[in-house]
C-alpha cells in the first residue's frame, strides 16, 4: 500500500511540475512576442519634450532627443506598410484649424507655403528591434494623421539644417484630433 501511495504522489508531483513548466514557457513566449511587437509604443509620455523647431535649431547627428509634434505635413504622412512618417511643429496650425469646412485633408498643411512646412517638419523612423524589424507598423498601432505625439530617439544624418530625421525607439500618443 505504501508503494502505491508513493507512486501516486510521485506521479502527481511530476505531472504538476511538467504542467507548471509548460505554462511558464508558453506565457514567457507570449509575453516576449507582445513586447517585441510594441516595444516602441510607449504607455507613458517621455519627459522634457521639445518642439520640432527647437530641436531642428540645435540637434546634431547622434543626439538623443525627445520631440513633440503632430503627424502630418503631406497628403499621406504615413502608410500602412512603412515605419516612417512625418510630424509638424505644434505651433503651426493645420489647415482644418483655418478653414475646417473646406479642407478634405487638414493634415497636409496645404494652406501653408512649402518652405514653412519644411521649416516645421521632421521625419520619424521607428527603428524596431535589434535587427531593425518593426513588427507593428504605426498605423496598425492606431496612430493616424493629426495625432499629437511625443517621440524619443536619436538624430540621424543632417545633410542640411532643413533636414531632421529621428530614429525613434519610442512613440507616445498624447492626443488625437477627431
Amino acid at each position: 500500500m505504501n508503494a502505491l501511495k508513493l507512486a501516486l504522489v510521485s506521479s502527481l508531483v511530476v505531472s504538476t511540475a511538467l504542467l507548471a513548466s509548460c505554462g511558464k514557457d508558453e506565457s514567457t513566449t507570449t509575453a516576449k512576442t507582445d513586447t517585441t511587437q510594441s516595444t516602441w509604443l510607449l504607455a507613458q509620455a517621455p519627459a522634457d519634450a521639445m518642439s520640432v523647431t527647437e530641436i531642428k535649431a540645435d540637434a546634431k547627428e547622434g543626439d538623443t532627443v525627445v520631440i513633440r509634434g503632430r503627424i502630418g505635413g503631406r497628403a499621406e504622412p504615413m502608410s500602412a506598410d512603412s515605419p516612417v512618417f512625418t510630424i509638424i511643429d505644434l505651433a503651426l496650425p493645420y489647415c482644418g484649424q483655418h478653414h475646417p469646412e473646406n479642407c478634405p485633408r487638414p493634415w497636409d498643411y496645404c494652406c501653408e507655403p512649402s518652405d514653412t512646412i519644411t521649416a516645421n517638419a521632421a521625419t520619424i523612423q521607428i527603428v524596431g528591434d535589434e535587427s531593425g524589424n518593426v513588427a507593428l507598423m504605426p498605423t496598425a498601432a492606431g496612430l493616424k494623421p493629426l495625432d499629437e505625439i511625443i517621440v524619443i530617439g536619436t538624430v540621424g544624418p543632417r545633410p542640411s539644417s532643413d533636414v531632421l530625421t529621428v530614429r525613434a525607439t519610442g512613440v507616445h500618443r498624447v492626443a488625437s484630433v477627431e
